[in-house]
């Protein structure tokens, strides 16, 4: 080949490697996603590892909410709480001591229970309900439950 031969052939070469300097649109095309179980090695080369976002899906309904509240020997924890109506509240006896529970304005009351039994109550309404261990009121064994709406 001439030495002019040689420079067409590097010049046509480059305008097929370089389509915008020949004046062709460059292609503008981007992966939408790309696999996450690639190979460590083959991601390490990649760069930075695309990948499509997780469908939006509506929420649940929302279920009625459980707590617990623990009575032990002559205390009850917590001994304040705050609920949302709707609410199931239960107390376990985790003490000794058999405990009874009286609520003060009598919605509820449990005549009695022995270690790891318990006593659930489901709050319907919003208001204070204060309640006791009638057995060990004066060791201070009193709490209060808040419900709100």
């Amino acid at each position: 080949m001439r030495s002019g031969g040689v420079w067409r052939c590097a010049i046509l070469c480059v305008c097929a490697l370089l389509p915008v300097s020949c004046g062709s649109a460059p292609s503008q095309t981007l992966p939408t996603a790309v696999a996450t179980t690639a190979p460590a090695a083959a991601t390490a080369t990649l760069g930075p590892v695309i990948t499509a976002a997780p469908p939006i899906t509506a929420s649940p309904a929302p279920t009625a909410a459980v707590t617990l509240i623990e009575m032990g020997d002559h205390f009850f924890d917590p001994a304040q709480l705050t609920v949302k109506v709707g609410t199931t509240v239960t107390w376990k006896s985790v003490g000794q001591s058999t405990h009874d529970l009286a609520a003060r304005d009598g919605s509820f009351s449990d005549p009695g229970m022995s270690f790891g039994q318990t006593y659930p109550v489901t709050f319907t309404r919003a208001g204070r309900y204060p309640y006791v261990c009638m057995q060990h009121e004066g060791d201070g064994m009193v709490g209060v439950l808040t419900v709100v709406d």
